[in-house]
């Protein structure tokens, strides 16, 4: 049995195919011009490369209805994608929220934050998923735990980073946790874990110390990490 990441989840206002369509579909279309992507599912909208199974894939429009945008530095703890660019050029729909010299912090279009690195590649590549926490390195291990990644570049009380691709990295944050499905600390990005074993995943999940949220759905499970951060299986 062994878990990968299969989708990175956006959260968009929608709660009907058409609602999820006026909500999701900017933010699907900003996404794939910017990584170069396709939009490869329209009904939930799943942006990836339909050939590379390989290519992470982003999955848009996990509504509420009554979504409301992270507010990044504020807000409930989140998590961001570190992405690598050839150089710095401001996505086209992005909002600039913080120049930070070797790094930029942006908002897409509804309003979740991610990084831009300058890095030698031939286009904008996901590099790492980034999640904060009060205590990364304890957040770390239970990740490395439950997707079977014991190699860390880096370990710091404030900042954890785990070899693999994409990276997953935990940083060190005193915001309130999501506390998934409460709209006041509403969950903003979501892990969709694959596995060809659900209830061995589902009790490795636990065993290791996830939380169950919901677990009565016919296609998917959702659990918490130590953290409160929402994930499914």
């Amino acid at each position: 049995m062994s878990l990968t990441i299969q989708n990175v989840v956006f959260a968009c206002p929608g709660n009907t195919p058409e609602s999820y369509d006026r909500g999701a579909r900017p933010v699907a279309n900003f996404y794939a011009e910017l990584l170069g992507l396709e939009i490869i599912r329209e009904d939930w909208f799943i942006v990836g490369l339909p050939d590379d199974p390989s290519v992470l894939r982003l999955g848009i429009g996990d509504g509420p209805i009554d979504y409301q945008p992270p507010g990044w530095p504020a807000g409930a703890q989140q998590m961001h994608l570190d992405i690598a660019v050839p150089s710095f050029v401001r996505p086209a729909g992005a909002e600039l929220l913080q120049d930070n010299g070797e790094w930029q912090v942006y908002a897409d279009p509804i309003g979740h934050p991610f990084c831009l690195y300058e890095e030698p590649t031939d286009r904008a590549r996901i590099r790492r998923i980034v999640i904060d926490c009060p205590d990364p390195q304890t957040l770390a291990a239970f990740y490395s735990a439950l997707l079977d990644r014991p190699e860390r570049e880096l370990d710091t009380p404030s900042r954890v980073v785990l070899a693999g691709t994409p990276g997953l990295a935990f940083q060190r944050s005193t915001s309130p946790a999501p506390g998934w499905p409460d709209p006041a600390y509403p969950q903003q990005v979501h892990l969709d874990l694959f596995t060809t074993d659900v209830p061995a995943a589902r009790a490795h999940a636990i065993d290791v110390g996830a939380r169950p949220l919901q677990t009565s759905g016919p296609y998917h499970h959702v659990y918490a990490d130590p953290a409160g951060h929402p994930f499914c299986i």
